[in-house]
């Protein structure tokens, strides 16, 4: 049995209530529950986390000083269990340099490709560029016609001051008697070097006419002695004549020339017939002979041009050694932007044109420049636009004579003081990103972009679509040697891009960065190169794998799932999707409810029997014998409008959208079709900018209209809450500050004159010194797990003795915050601050947390509703517009259902929802959609269709009605 299942017993992890378990492997295993059920608790924090540290526990003991160590999960007993790997919801990085490429690890075998069976091809004149080897050159030579005379020869160098005869003897003494100098052959026994030779250069490889050329063929006079310049004397190692020779003996000669010539010699071939035909033509002793050149180091003898020896940091954009030197492998530039700082050029210069000089603190600026311009001639009573070129040129660059240094010397003095925030920040105002005149956004150095596959550079290889790059490496012509060599990073290449192609990205290119991906689209990159891999026998932890995903795009991602399966892994997925729930093999569903109320398995079975009566809360749902009913009346749309016209950042194609106010608006489409660009970048930003708010700058649209109609917006996007274990619900919701202010107001704190700030535990005067307020020590164990000990002087506490003191109502602050928030609802009676804030944790289902849990403990649906209620105690004011993206992260159907209800309070008082949502639940209960598409990037975009629900759902060609036809219909 043990072998066949992994067992599970006495697992308290958390809220976990000693639960026991049989895990059959190889099968899909879906965790289900409701949020703050236990699901994650035991699927990450127990076998992922017992398995990573079994693995760490192999390695020695000095080297587990370098690692990540994990706590051993409370548990009495894990057996059975395999290697585990995990798929957490991690935040999508905000950086330029990650890509889709070296997200998935794609990038990390493609530079290895291209180190190992790239091919240099010279930048200048596009011949390919070889190493040469004695082995390779003397194969070259003997290809020669029969009876060719060649001569091989090294070059020498001659320092400035370098005695000619002591060079002379050197050679003779190391077995050397001829040389070329002064366009003649020399015997070092019979003749003296020369003194001078005329058209002498410092390089033997100066590059010769034009074969077609009228001009005289040049004389190899490489020699020029003096003691200005180093010179370079060719030394023949031997003179051959072809069909003669032996192979030992050519070998022999290239091998000493490759060797005394530091890895490059030269053949010297006769010429016979027609000179002109040939290339590289020189004269020695009056004839034309031909040269060849062998290097063993990467060089284009034609354009003198060295390259450096393939190796994967060269083609490695956050690499010194690869990483264009301009734009330092971000592929952009940033640089003043003319467009920011005179955003209105119909403005003259007195009416203040130039934006940063009509800031108070650089007014000095434009009044210095309006008292030169009459000196000048510079109309400051013109439209900038109408400004003639010297005007122009006087306000960029200044005029030192009178100590006026224009926009560039404003912006250089700015650029000195950017170690003060206030001036980085204002000087961020007026730069954008241009692409790399360098490198043309390719990131790397022109030496790394010489390198190629099939063609292509690897930059040009990432810039393909991930289909076009699966086709590509498929295509590869390659070598039966060359093949045998990248077999194995081909295969990892192209199983990652397989995976991608499956889930449905396969229009996105490699070289698209991360943080420019929807939600969904960075979530399904981010499995890649977990689920993109071949392993087998492992245990996969995968949470929450759809969130962001659009129906269809779930689909996708269980196909994949699946697969991983079917290749002998064991899979455990917490999921709330129908899909994911219908194609396991077995689930386990926690409950019966959330925290202290859940922790128990209420459920396991087959997907057929949790949908049975009376099995679970989640068979209920999935049956349809609960849920979220057809509403008999939507809301009417006639309440107010937001219309935004000629939006086009990303995608968006030119789109004119009108939000209906006071209504519950739903945006919806496949994952990539816009939505975000449209709700987020666009929407937000354009009435921000209405209301005169500072953010960042939107996506380019048109206009605005209706903005009138609402006080306030709030956007709630998908940024994680603080994980600090300083951070709580209390503190999230500012609730802890009208909490201390009720104990700061007693009479035992007036008493001893003890102020709101005294009752945090973050703050001096009030928290335990001894644990610096986080209730434990933390004791290093090198090696083994660090060990956090209970604080011996306050108890877990976190407050000093005399802080514990004070009591309202019987209880002390530390009470308090163990209590649950439903009981400090009713403790709190007649304080109508703190219950104003406690009531929004109330309404979004969080009246089981306890005040003072530690935000590192909640689930991600406990996360995200905390969020909401945070944004929506915020919302003092009437007419406020909320812009949620995918509020239902991380929550089960009954958790939607209750946010359902608190979409409704919020528009019983007057506010109005722009929800961003893939989830069926949400879109059956909406008032109107507008949906996206037809397909994801460049194929969405439009506007497909917009209305009620069953509007949507008829529309044939929107893929979203699709599905939410067959909901309607349950």
């Amino acid at each position: 049995m043990s072998s066949q299942c992994i067992q599970v017993r006495g697992v308290r992890v958390h809220n976990l209530k000693a639960i026991d378990l049989d895990l059959p492997r190889g099968r899909l295993i879906v965790f289900c529950g409701v949020s703050g059920s236990g699901k994650t608790s035991l699927a990450l924090d127990t076998l992922y986390a017992e398995g990573q540290r079994r693995y760490i526990e192999s390695f020695s003991a000095h080297t587990r000083q370098f690692l990540e160590r994990l706590e051993k999960p409370d548990a009495d007993r894990i057996d059975g269990l395999p290697p585990a790997l995990a798929v957490t919801r991690k935040s999508t990085t905000r950086s330029n340099r990650a890509t889709i490429a070296s997200a998935t690890e794609t990038a990390d075998y493609l530079r290895l490709l291209y180190a190992k069976i790239g091919r240099v091809v010279c930048r200048g004149c596009g011949q390919l560029v070889q190493r040469q080897t004695p082995q390779s050159a003397a194969e070259q030579l003997v290809a020669l016609p029969a009876g060719t005379r060649y001569l091989l020869t090294f070059a020498r160098r001659v320092f400035p001051g370098e005695d000619l005869s002591t060079v002379a003897a050197e050679l003779q003494a190391d077995g050397f008697v001829r040389v070329i100098a002064g366009g003649k052959l020399l015997h070092l026994a019979e003749a003296a070097l020369p003194t001078a030779a005329a058209g002498a250069t410092q390089d033997e490889s100066a590059v010769a006419p034009p074969v077609n050329s009228t001009a005289p063929y040049p004389t190899v006079s490489a020699f020029t002695p003096g003691a200005d310049a180093e010179s370079v004397l060719l030394v023949v190692t031997d003179r051959l004549t072809a069909g003669s020779v032996t192979l030992m003996r050519l070998r022999d000669s290239l091998e000493i020339a490759f060797a005394k010539g530091a890895g490059s010699c030269y053949a010297w071939v006769l010429t016979q017939g027609e000179p002109s035909a040939a290339p590289d033509l020189w004269q020695i002793d009056g004839r034309l002979w031909q040269r060849l050149a062998f290097h063993a180091a990467l060089r284009c003898e034609d354009c003198e041009r060295d390259y450096p020896t393939p190796e994967p940091r060269l083609y490695d954009y956050n690499s010194p050694l690869g990483a264009c030197p301009q734009c330092e492998g971000f592929g952009d530039t940033v640089d003043v932007d003319m467009d920011l700082v005179v955003p209105d050029k119909t403005k003259s210069l007195r009416e203040g044109a130039v934006a940063p000089w009509n800031s108070p603190a650089y007014a000095h600026e434009r009044e210095e420049l309006l008292a030169l311009a009459d000196d000048f001639g510079v109309p400051v009573d013109v439209p900038f636009q109408q400004l003639g070129e010297e005007s122009l040129r006087i306000v960029q660059e200044g005029l030192p004579a009178r100590n006026f240094g224009g926009l560039r010397g404003f912006f250089a003095w700015l650029e000195r003081h950017t170690y003060k925030v206030h001036v980085r920040a204002f000087l961020a105002r007026w730069r954008s990103y241009r692409t790399c005149p360098a490198c043309g956004g390719k990131r790397l150095r022109d030496d790394a972009l010489a390198t190629r596959v099939g063609g292509k550079d690897i930059a040009e290889f990432c810039r393909l679509s991930i289909t076009e790059a699966r086709d590509f490496v498929r295509s590869l012509p390659l070598t039966d040697a060359e093949r045998s060599v990248a077999r194995t990073i081909l295969d990892q290449v192209h199983a990652r891009l397989r995976y991608l192609g499956d889930v449905g990205l396969g229009y996105l290119p490699l070289d698209r960065t991360i943080r420019t991906l929807s939600g969904g689209e960075a979530q399904r990159v981010a499995m890649t190169a977990t689920l993109g891999s071949n392993l087998v026998n492992m245990l996969y932890v995968l949470d929450e794998p759809s969130v962001g995903l659009h129906p269809c795009d779930v689909d996708r991602l269980t196909d994949a799932v699946v697969r991983l399966r079917d290749r002998g892994n064991t899979v455990v997925v917490t999921e709330h999707e129908t899909g994911i729930i219908r194609r396991a093999d077995q689930v386990i569903e926690f409950g019966p409810g959330a925290g202290e109320r859940g922790g128990q398995v209420v459920f396991q079975g087959t997907a057929q029997q949790l949908l049975l009566p009376q099995a679970s809360l989640t068979g209920e749902y999935l049956s349809g014998r609960r849920g979220v009913s057809n509403p008999e009346r939507r809301r009417p749309t006639n309440r107010g409008t937001i219309q935004l016209t000629g939006a086009r950042g990303n995608n968006l194609k030119n789109l004119t959208v009108n939000f209906p106010l006071g209504v519950l608006c739903l945006v919806t489409g496949v994952s990539g079709a816009g939505k975000s660009t449209l709700v987020q970048e666009t929407l937000y930003g354009a009435l921000c900018g209405r209301k005169r708010w500072e953010v960042a700058a939107p996506y380019p649209f048109d206009d605005v209209f209706g903005d009138g109609q609402i006080d306030d917006v709030m956007l709630v996007d998908q940024s994680p809450i603080g994980r600090s274990p300083r951070s709580n619900p209390v503190t999230y919701i500012k609730a802890f500050d009208p909490i201390r202010e009720v104990f700061a107001g007693t009479i035992e704190a007036r008493t001893h004159n003890y102020s709101a700030s005294h009752f945090s535990f973050n703050v001096e005067g009030g928290r335990c010194e001894a644990c610096g307020g986080d209730g434990c020590v933390e004791i290093d164990m090198q090696f083994l797990p660090d060990v956090y000990v209970k604080c011996s002087q306050c108890q877990g506490t976190r407050y000093r003795k005399q802080i514990l003191q004070v009591t309202y109502r019987g209880r002390n602050i530390a009470e308090v915050l163990q209590m649950t928030v439903r009981e400090a609802f009713s403790f709190f009676r007649g304080q109508r601050k703190v219950q104003a804030k406690l009531k929004q944790l109330i309404d979004v289902g969080l009246d089981y947390l306890r005040l003072g849990q530690p935000a590192t403990t909640l689930s991600s649906g406990e996360a995200q509703r905390l969020k909401l209620a945070a944004f929506m105690s915020a919302a003092t004011r009437n007419r406020t517009l909320f812009l949620l993206d995918e509020p239902t992260t991380g929550l089960h159907f009954a958790d939607v259902v209750r946010l359902l209800d608190c979409f409704d309070t919020l528009l019983a008082v007057g506010h109005s929802l722009i929800v961003v949502e893939h989830n069926l639940q949400l879109m059956k209960a909406a008032d109107w959609l507008i949906d996206l598409g037809p397909g994801a990037a460049d194929a969405g975009g439009e506007i497909v269709v917009q209305g009620s629900p069953e509007t949507v759902a008829q529309c044939e060609r929107s893929v979203t009605g699709r599905y939410l036809r067959q909901e309607l219909e349950r």
